[in-house]
């Protein structure tokens, strides 16, 4: 999947070249030299049935059994993040109501389901999120999530995993030392959760919603959510 994932998102990298270093003379607390480094993990999530076609009544699964060696997105390398706590990530559910519309302003669509947890936890339940974790198995290295959700409407909709505003890795990755001797801290930038590595029904989001990635492209975060953080679906009775 790293691979697939690293010649999509390639040309992007380059853009950011200039941000995933920012170096500083001395820290605020000391006087030795440092370097931040911008780390955004890739955390693939599985959403079956894959078909755009859904029933009312019926399930769809999200589930994720990723390692914890994690893909990291910025440097291309992956890194051991072991029974990580990710905070509140959550899963966004909209109703796709209106084509001229971008995502975050279309009809909020939690409550349109009623869930099933398998294997780890919901911790809140609104309107549009649903706040979750995973569960760590110290036996296989993993993380493991499986979450079904079960449509009480038809409809068009589409649902997303969001990263959570603020993670802390420094004291817990240690990427070294810069060329230059610094220190390089790692700065949490944001958690990428790719949807089927790209079969997501984009066609479908287009139909439907606004699709913000093709106006604003060199925004990385917003295109990789759309473009392949999505998945979207038709429920009918």
């Amino acid at each position: 999947m790293a691979g697939r994932l690293s010649k999509k998102l390639t040309g992007l990298t380059g853009l950011l070249t200039a941000l995933v270093f920012i170096m500083c003379a001395a820290r605020c607390d000391d006087d030795k030299p440092f370097a931040s480094q911008l780390l955004t993990f890739v955390l693939p999530v599985s959403i079956e049935p894959t078909d755009s076609v859904l029933g009312v009544g019926d399930t769809l699964w999200i589930t994720t059994e990723t390692s914890d060696s994690l893909f990291e997105y910025h440097t291309q390398k992956k890194y051991k993040l072991s029974n990580f706590d990710f905070g509140q990530t959550s899963i966004g559910v909209h109703k796709l109501v209106d084509k001229n519309l971008n995502l975050g302003n279309q009809l909020s669509a939690a409550s349109k389901f009623n869930t099933v947890v398998e294997i780890g936890e919901i911790e809140f339940l609104g309107e549009t999120f649903l706040d979750f974790k995973y569960e760590y198995d110290a036996f296989t290295k993993k993380y493991l999530l499986k979450i079904g959700l079960i449509p009480k409407e038809k409809g068009v909709f589409c649902i997303a995993l969001l990263s959570p505003d603020e993670l802390k890795y420094e004291g817990i990755i240690d990427l070294g030392k810069h060329e230059n001797g610094a220190t390089i801290i790692p700065v949490y930038d944001y958690l990428f959760f790719p949807a089927n590595n790209g079969n997501n029904n984009f066609e479908l989001f287009k139909q439907n919603c606004l699709d913000t990635s093709e106006k604003y492209p060199e925004n990385y975060r917003d295109y990789n959510y759309i473009r392949y953080g999505t998945f979207t679906f038709s429920v009918v009775e």
